[in-house]
């Protein structure tokens, strides 16, 4: 009943998510050549937009410790520092290319002393002169050259803004991945201790056989090297813990001895951070198109596509007008009170003529860089969709193979109870019980795992679904 609802579950989901990411890539095949306007972008963007529980997503893990790291490691994190300078980088960018159409105006003060020599005579004359002014500067943008500059400046900013969201989803992806590896080595090691002490039981019940005479030597060595094997995973699980608790050092980048108040001590199965599809299925199956990568490729297309403008409009005169307004005089102390009062107004043409097919071979290498932006972009959408829906089928049969583990390790570890019972009172084999204690610890191993890889393929599906939260929270 279960293994059937799960799968129309993820049927259903995987088709909503399938037409939704095939409706948002097709719209950008249809629109996007003929019509490039940012405020296309815009309204593309305010179709869908997820709500503040589908952003904070992880917090339906309901655990502290991975609110607090998710916190550190959006304050922290070295990579995302990174991104956010290339963001304020690209926002000044745009600044200058918004600042080039507005005129250019500049202020000037000069002063000039000189002297002069006759030929044949020791006569000489020393001349003083000073000029001020302000000189304005303008070049109309009649063809939309600089208007489609500030266009792909504001279209670069958008795919910059996109990447930096997609460092911060990558990075709390992996901090909850780092973090569940973490708990679930605590786990194992806590499997291993309890497994070995039942094998410690064992070992004195077949001791105490042994001296009465009732169990072999050979038995004895069995039980001892099975108690041993036990013992080494202990300390394997122990370095693979410290070594995921170090990863969380280095995403966090903070010290040891800050970080090992937020990880917890509690090693419990039960303790392993867990969630249910009911958020995945709540979460609007669109919000796909606004995956970062996806943001991004898209940003990147109209920024080739301004900048091909760019080129085209190469091939049109650019227009531009001047003033000058300011005052001269010999003396730089009269310069204000009797100087003499100029200005002047001019305007300027510059059209090519004849350039030898530069401006085309411009105007062809933009068209190339074009078609590899939609080309870029398409590939992002469709990659998108097949992670989405990849992610969604581990997840929903991950859940299915956890409970089955689940219930093998409750059965499991009630058979070895009854194999030790049974054989105390010499109804049952020595192999026959450490074939029942190697079979659950095994199997309580594999349930352990499960349930980690069940939440770590929910965090898989959040992230190929694009679930960032903004800048700050």
């Amino acid at each position: 009943m279960n293994t059937r609802m799960n799968s129309r579950m993820l049927c259903r989901v995987s088709s909503v998510v399938a037409l939704a990411v095939l409706a948002a890539c097709s719209q950008p095949v249809k629109q996007l050549p003929g019509d490039l306007q940012s405020t296309w972008v815009d309204e593309q963007r305010a179709t869908t937009v997820a709500d503040d529980a589908s952003l904070t997503w992880w917090k339906a893990f309901d655990d502290v410790a991975i609110d607090q790291l998710v916190d550190l490691a959006q304050q922290r994190n070295l990579d995302l520092r990174v991104a956010e300078a290339r963001v304020r980088e690209v926002r000044a960018q745009r600044r200058a290319a918004l600042a080039n159409l507005a005129p250019q105006i500049d202020a000037s003060v000069d002063g000039e002393r000189s002297r002069s020599r006759r030929t044949g005579s020791t006569t000489s004359e020393i001349q003083d002169s000073a000029t001020a002014g302000a000189t304005a500067s303008w070049e109309i943008d009649l063809f939309g050259r600089l208007r489609a500059e500030s266009r792909a400046a504001d279209a670069e900013l958008r795919a910059v803004q996109a990447d930096r969201d997609g460092v911060r989803l990558a990075l709390i992806a992996e901090v909850i991945r780092n973090y569940l590896d973490y708990r679930l080595y605590q786990v194992q090691t806590e499997l291993s201790v309890r497994n070995a002490q039942a094998q410690e039981e064992t070992v004195r019940i077949t001791q105490a056989r042994f001296n009465e005479g009732f169990a072999s030597r050979l038995d004895l060595e069995r039980t001892v090297s099975s108690l041993r094997t036990t013992r080494a995973q202990i300390p394997q699980s122990r370095e693979l813990a410290e070594s995921a608790r170090y990863r969380l050092i280095l995403l966090t980048a903070s010290a040891p001895e800050a970080l090992s108040p937020l990880l917890p001590a509690s090693t419990e199965l039960s303790a392993l951070p867990d969630s249910d599809a009911e958020s995945v299925l709540l979460t609007p199956a669109d919000v796909i198109a606004h995956r970062p990568d996806v943001r991004a490729a898209e940003r990147r297309l109209i920024v080739a596509a301004e900048q091909r403008n760019v080129a085209a409009a190469l091939r049109y005169p650019r227009i531009t007008l001047a003033g000058l307004i300011g005052v001269e005089d010999e003396r730089v102390s009269d310069l204000l009170d009797t100087g003499t009062r100029t200005w002047s107004v001019s305007g300027g043409l510059l059209a090519p003529l004849i350039d030898f097919g530069r401006i085309r071979a411009a105007i062809d290498a933009a068209d190339a860089v074009q078609e590899q932006a939609y080309l870029t972009y398409e590939q992002t959408a469709r990659t998108a969709l097949q992670e989405t829906q990849t992610a969604l089928v581990l997840y929903t049969q991950g859940k299915l193979r956890q409970q089955e583990l689940t219930q093998a390790a409750e059965s499991a570890r009630r058979a070895a109870q009854l194999a030790r019972r049974q054989y105390t009172a010499g109804a049952l084999s020595l192999l026959e019980v450490l074939d029942a204690e190697r079979s659950v610890y095994s199997v309580e191993l594999d349930a352990a795992q499960a349930t980690a890889d069940v939440s770590i393929r929910l965090v898989n599906v959040y992230e190929s679904m694009g679930l960032v939260p903004p800048a700050g929270s």
